[in-house]
């Protein structure tokens, strides 16, 4: 159950991510049919930091987590995947799914809190789950956020997380907590993808140590079998971002 702050806070981060989001993911990448003419000619690029995990996704059922602008789904797509985003923005899906067609693959989309997708029946139907770059930050309490993912997941599965390392975003973002240990929720301006683009608005973010990830991982009855540290892309002495892999 959730509470009805918890829900205020969700959908005022709703709310943020549909703000001129569509013309946002323009500005930064260009039109989609620009945008899949990339992908299409070089789709391992846009997966590169996933495929070194998930070998063959050929005829794979992948769910793609809060898969916002759909870049991730259409390369797996063209690959041979078959895709669900799960997201809660309509402006996300919006140029998603005009990527997906200029990219000549389908996608599935379901806008929907990830929170509530036991409402989409798909439990237990997914070879994998992938989730990349910008994930539990949204989200005030992780054991639930977890087992939600091993409903998603079927047995044997396997849980592919490519994140914010929880040094580099609590000590280190600008808008950080720039305390390890603090626990209190932050707001801050939603990311706008466009170099020097205004406000889109502001989220509520709840930073995670990776204690408190790893636990939750556990918990929700996955099995951990990887988890490499990888440099920040401005400073390299410190960790960046981070993969885990879990199986079901």
């Amino acid at each position: 159950m959730t509470s009805g702050i918890d829900d205020e806070r969700t959908e005022a981060n709703r709310r943020a991510w549909n703000a001129r989001r569509f013309d946002a993911w323009r500005a930064a990448f260009g039109s989609p049919e620009a945008e899949a003419r990339k992908i299409v000619a070089e789709p391992e690029h846009v997966l590169r930091r996933l495929l070194p995990h998930l070998g063959n996704v050929a005829g794979k059922r992948i769910c793609n987590v809060q898969g916002s602008h759909g870049r991730i789904a259409v390369a797996l797509a063209r690959l041979g995947a078959d895709v669900l985003v799960i997201d809660f923005a309509e402006e996300n899906r919006r140029f998603a799914l005009e990527l997906a067609a200029s990219a000549g693959v389908e996608i599935e989309y379901a806008l929907c809190d990830i929170l509530k997708a036991d409402e989409l029946g798909l439990g237990h139907q997914f070879d994998i789950l992938v989730l990349e770059l910008g994930i539990l930050h949204y989200h005030q309490d992780l054991d639930r956020f977890f087992a939600v993912m091993r409903e998603l997941i079927a047995d044997g599965g396997t849980l592919l997380l490519n994140e914010f390392h929880p040094l580099q975003r609590k000590l280190f973002w600008p808008e950080g907590p720039h305390d390890y240990f603090q626990t209190d929720l932050v707001e801050a301006d939603v990311p706008n993808p466009a170099d020097g683009g205004a406000s889109l608005g502001t989220c509520t973010y709840r930073f995670w140590t990776m204690g408190e990830i790893l636990t939750a991982v556990v918990k929700a009855g996955f099995k951990l079998t990887k988890l490499e540290e990888h440099p920040d892309w401005v400073d390299p002495t410190i960790p960046g971002s981070f993969t885990l892999l879990a199986q079901a």
